[in-house]
């Protein structure tokens, strides 16, 4: 009598078991969300600045579904939020598609943003792209503070803290870039042990703002041009992103020509 007596404790515990795993199975509506590094975080930053001979580039966004995987591809939809957008389609960004898939059995995938560096005055500010999320038949987004998402798009280089010890006496965006062009660095040390190679590179900067024209002729593969403007000036660009531009002018008492950086002075 005991032993069936425990028999059917046995049984209905699993019985229960049974139920109580029915109940806790998945049965939500299946969503897709943003999925930035941190909860914190909303936005991707990307700047050209590092790379000041690339017209464009793509931005890829991670996306994250919460539900269940399943067989087949499903469709999602981004938008632009207007209203917590600068960033003017077709000049800093290419028109987002109508929609776009997120793989069969994936739980993952990237939306792919193309941005365009054409903008002189990225050099100067950043732009916002805002987006969000809006349902669709395949997927919802009803993952809180996860719908909306946003892309920083610039060409601005802010000052390292090597700067002072190399380069004196101030600093500009456009320096910085034309150092990148000359060198082929984004920085340097700070230590003096360093000074003798340091100051190589500065030296190589300066031969480029020295004399931009024999530069050009000696560097054939840097991809850079020099084109004549019709006030007499110069464009120096690279001939791959024929629209980011820094002006070269001629100082008429010296006969020197110099680059204009981003707030309208000569770089030296």
């Amino acid at each position: 009598m005991c032993k069936l007596f425990i028999s059917f404790l046995v049984l209905s515990c699993a019985l229960a078991s049974c139920k109580k795993g029915e109940y806790m199975l998945y049965n939500s509506p299946d969503n897709i969300h943003f999925n930035f590094v941190a909860p914190t975080v909303d936005s991707i930053v990307y700047t050209f600045a590092f790379t000041p001979g690339q017209e464009a580039d793509t931005v890829y966004v991670p996306m994250q579904l919460s539900g269940r995987r399943v067989d087949r591809a499903r469709q999602y939809v981004v938008a632009v939020t207007d209203s917590n957008t600068t960033a003017v389609s077709g000049k800093h960004y290419a028109p987002l598609q109508s929609n776009y898939t997120l793989p069969a059995d994936s739980g993952t995938t990237y939306l792919p943003i193309i941005i365009y560096n054409t903008d002189t005055l990225l050099r100067k500010r950043s732009v916002a792209l805002s987006l969000h999320l809006v349902a669709t038949n395949d997927l919802g987004v009803a993952i809180a503070d996860q719908d909306m998402g946003k892309v920083i798009i610039s060409n601005k280089l802010e000052e390292p803290d090597w700067w002072t010890y190399w380069l004196p006496p101030y600093f500009s965006s456009t320096k910085y870039q034309l150092f990148i062009i000359a060198t082929g660095l984004t920085t340097l040390s700070e230590s003096g042990l360093d000074a003798p190679k340091n100051l190589y590179y500065v030296s190589e900067l300066n031969t480029l703002l020295q004399d931009p024209f024999d530069w050009v002729v000696n560097n054939p593969k840097a991809g850079y041009v020099l084109t004549q403007q019709p006030d007499g000036s110069y464009n120096f660009y690279n001939a791959n992103n024929p629209q980011s531009v820094i002006p070269l002018v001629q100082d008429p008492s010296t006969g020197n020509w110099f680059f204009i950086d981003e707030n309208g002075v000569e770089v030296m």
